[in-house]
């Protein structure tokens, strides 16, 4: 069984995660980083992806054999894989449910928006093991939540539920368990019907702006929309709103 698989259902990927039960390690990672090259490469017909995970929790730790291994400066960062979700040029929505602790959290940091299942719980454990997060959490979850809420995670290990991750911003919305893929697939259609290339922009703009000084940020969005303006999608868009009609849009 893969542990990245791909379905398609017109312009909505769903990417399932299947993560070993003794913990994710490397070939978890290289199988999440293909599965995303697979999506980049689709980006003329995938426009939003909704990922999951099969297992009763969404992720909860690696693999301690791929931590004993150490780390090589000449091969990918064990942490990879979440870098590639992070990338993704499509907007993504990630589903959560169980437990997405350690690595189960970080992969969740690395898509656009975050729902959560009743009863969910979230973690950063690592300090308590004399460990850094390994996959990017020191960077994104200050940026999902802020500084001193990052902070309160990554030192003291607290788990929290769901009520409390949307509290501080971690995830977007709270739903019933078993209604929560539903619910995403509903975001990633509102997605998919808008502009796809209006959306990734959005979503390159926001991203790009995050590292950068506000003119900065003000000119990388201005370049953007430059860019926006000369495609047969933005055409289509402003011929709708004149006719009164709901655009066709084909990605182009």
């Amino acid at each position: 069984m893969p542990f990245a698989s791909i379905s398609v259902d017109g312009p909505i990927a769903t990417l399932t995660l299947t993560a070993p039960a003794n913990g994710i390690g490397r070939p978890f990672m290289d199988g999440l980083r293909g599965a995303c090259e697979q999506l980049t490469d689709a980006i003329d017909r995938v426009y939003a992806v909704v990922v999951v995970s099969d297992g009763s929790d969404f992720a909860v730790g690696w693999d301690a054999e791929a931590l004993a291994d150490g780390f090589d400066p000449f091969v990918a960062p064990l942490g990879a894989g979440c870098d590639a979700l992070a990338a993704l040029p499509q907007p993504t929505v990630v589903v959560l449910h169980g437990m997405a602790h350690s690595v189960g959290l970080e992969l969740a940091l690395a898509c656009d928006i975050r729902l959560a299942a009743e009863g969910a719980t979230f973690a950063m454990p690592e300090t308590a093991h004399g460990m850094l997060p390994l996959a990017g959490s020191t960077q994104r979850l200050p940026r999902a939540v802020g500084r001193a809420q990052a902070l309160r995670l990554l030192l003291t290990g607290e788990v929290i539920d769901a009520a409390e991750a949307c509290r501080i911003g971690l995830v977007s919305r709270v739903v019933p368990l078993g209604e929560e893929r539903a619910a995403a697939l509903a975001v990633a259609q509102a997605i998919a019907a808008r502009g796809p290339i209006a959306t990734r922009y959005a979503k390159e703009a926001v991203f790009r702006g995050l590292d950068m000084p506000l003119q900065a940020g003000l000119r990388a969005e201005l370049d953007l929309t430059v860019i926006l303006q000369t495609t047969a999608d933005r055409a289509e868009g402003v011929q709708a709103f004149t006719e009164r009609r709901e655009p066709r849009f084909t990605g182009r």
